[in-house]
């Protein structure tokens, strides 16, 4: 049985990326003054090149590798390949988006406003989404319905595992994941400074160092999904945090770049 404490830490999650991604939004807006076609462009972008793209790619992978004694059985290779995999699609598809899509909006406040609705889309997407979804799995857990219901969509081997998986986390993991999405916003959004700045000063070596930036945030979270008894929680979730602090002082810095000039 999931308690109604859990169920409330559930939509507060869903809460916390909404209204950061909102307020973040109002905020930069009102400062910055960009035009809203970076951020529908960033949105795009990040639909297209992972939603799609990337997803197609996991399909092929993951089906090609289904055996129990596959190479992405290895929790380490599979937090490798996913991180990879995730800047490779997100900062490609950060550079086609500069390049072909917005060639009159190449500002620093355009890199901003892109990062916006790239990393805002995602929030939505990892926040808010899948709260509701994971509500809505908490409901039919409680009722009974969860493995009647998602087993007949899923093998039953994996309903039982993510029911598992819901009855036994805490109401601070569900709190965590909704605070992981502001420094997440944060890094997506000096990522679009850089790939930006790479389009302008026609430095595409950038672009990769963009890439291996991306995939050293997203390799450690994924170590800890792979082995969440190695360590503690708080520490993968304060490597994301020190990151988003980074982030912070890149995109403040970022204004003193010559690039803009």
């Amino acid at each position: 049985m999931i308690s109604s404490v859990t169920m409330a830490s559930i939509v507060i999650q869903g809460l916390i990326a909404l209204v950061f991604v909102v307020g973040l939004f109002w905020y930069m807006f009102k400062r910055e003054r960009f035009s809203m076609r970076p951020v529908w462009v960033g949105a795009l972008i990040f639909f297209v090149f992972t939603q799609i793209l990337e997803k197609g790619l996991h399909f092929v992978v993951l089906q090609s590798d289904a055996d129990a004694n596959g190479i992405l059985s290895n929790p380490v290779v599979f937090a490798l390949y996913g991180a990879l995999s995730a800047g490779i699609f997100e900062e490609v598809g950060r550079f086609v988006g500069f390049r072909l899509l917005l060639k009159n909006n190449c500002e620093r406040k355009d890199g901003l406003a892109y990062g916006l609705g790239h990393g805002g889309i995602e929030a939505i997407f990892i926040g808010v989404i899948s709260s509701i979804q994971t509500l809505v799995f908490a409901m039919l857990i409680n009722q009974g319905k969860f493995l009647q219901t998602i087993g007949s969509n899923i093998p039953e081997h994996m309903a039982i595992t993510l029911q598992d998986k819901m009855l036994n986390m805490s109401n601070f993991e569900f709190l965590l994941a909704g605070f992981e999405r502001i420094p997440a916003v944060i890094i997506q959004i000096a990522l679009s400074l850089i790939v930006l700045y790479a389009v302008r000063t026609r430095r595409n070596l950038v672009v990769l160092y963009a890439i291996l930036l991306h995939a050293l945030v997203n390799f450690v979270p994924g170590i800890y999904q792979g082995y969440k008894g190695a360590f503690n929680i708080w520490i993968a979730e304060g490597v994301v945090l020190l990151f988003g602090i980074v982030a912070v002082g890149l995109i403040r810095y970022s204004r003193f770049w010559r690039s803009w000039a």
